[in-house]
Parts: C-alpha cells; sequence; structure tokens
C-alpha cells in the first residue's frame, strides 16, 4: 500500500460461510496472478522473495485451513488486495 495516500484494511467475517475475508485499499492483485503467488518463490514486488504467502498458506493448510486471493466484489471491498481464510473441510 506504499503507493496509496489513503490507506485503508478490513478484516471481516462471513458468518454464513464461516470465511475471514482480509483487505486493503492497496493494488489489486492481477486475475493471472491470483493463484500464483501462492507459489514458493513467486513475487511481483522488487526486491520480493516470493515465501511469505506460500509459508503463510502452508501453515494455515496445517492447521486444517486454507487461503486465497479474490478480485470478487463482494470479498474485495476496498478494491485492492483481499484474501480469503476458510475451512478446509
Amino acid at each position: 500500500m506504499r503507493n496509496k495516500d489513503e490507506r485503508k484494511i478490513l478484516l471481516d467475517y462471513n458468518k454464513i460461510s464461516n470465511e475471514i475475508i482480509i483487505c486493503n485499499s492497496g493494488l489489486k492483485i492481477e486475475n493471472h496472478r491470483l493463484e500464483k503467488i501462492f507459489d514458493m518463490f513467486y513475487s511481483n514486488r522488487p526486491n520480493g522473495r516470493g515465501i511469505g504467502l506460500y509459508l503463510s498458506k502452508q501453515s494455515l493448510n496445517e492447521n486444517n485451513l486454507d487461503i486465497y486471493a479474490t478480485n470478487k466484489k463482494e470479498y474485495n471491498q476496498l478494491n485492492g488486495a483481499c484474501f480469503v481464510i476458510k475451512s478446509l473441510n
């Protein structure tokens, strides 16, 4: 969110789907990168190592949870990066 003057972060919980939603007002993740960003060593950032989201997903998976990125408007209320955490069951 370094490129934005007004920085917002939204943490939400959907009781119906039992999902945690994490959004920010930074740059939106391009659709073709939504799945790739969780790959080991994948980064679109200068000097990025590409391990943070990979390790986050692995750690959540070990605890029977999953994380994915989305641009769907029903989740992405701030029109920036948006992640959803849900149960693997």
